[in-house]
């Protein structure tokens, strides 16, 4: 219950501030096209499964390379 409160009063601090220094959803859409937020966001994610699938990948290579060993050890 107390932290709906602080979430609460954290929002109404946010509009406040927000209708004070008249900030809009246009400007705040504005600036996200200005920063290019959207295409930097769509670059990590698409970094970040590159990573996953390499990590995977190697993973694989090492289970492969492990078993190999048993064999010719044998």
């Amino acid at each position: 219950m107390i932290k709906q409160i602080i979430f609460i009063c954290l929002v109404a601090v946010f509009a406040y501030y927000a209708g004070a220094n008249g900030l809009t959803p246009a400007k705040v859409m504005d600036w996200f096209d200005e920063r290019d937020i959207t295409q930097t966001i769509e670059d990590v994610f698409n970094k970040t499964i590159e990573i996953a699938e390499e990590k995977k990948i190697a993973e694989k290579a090492n289970g492969v390379i492990d078993s190999l060993k048993g064999k010719i050890s044998e």
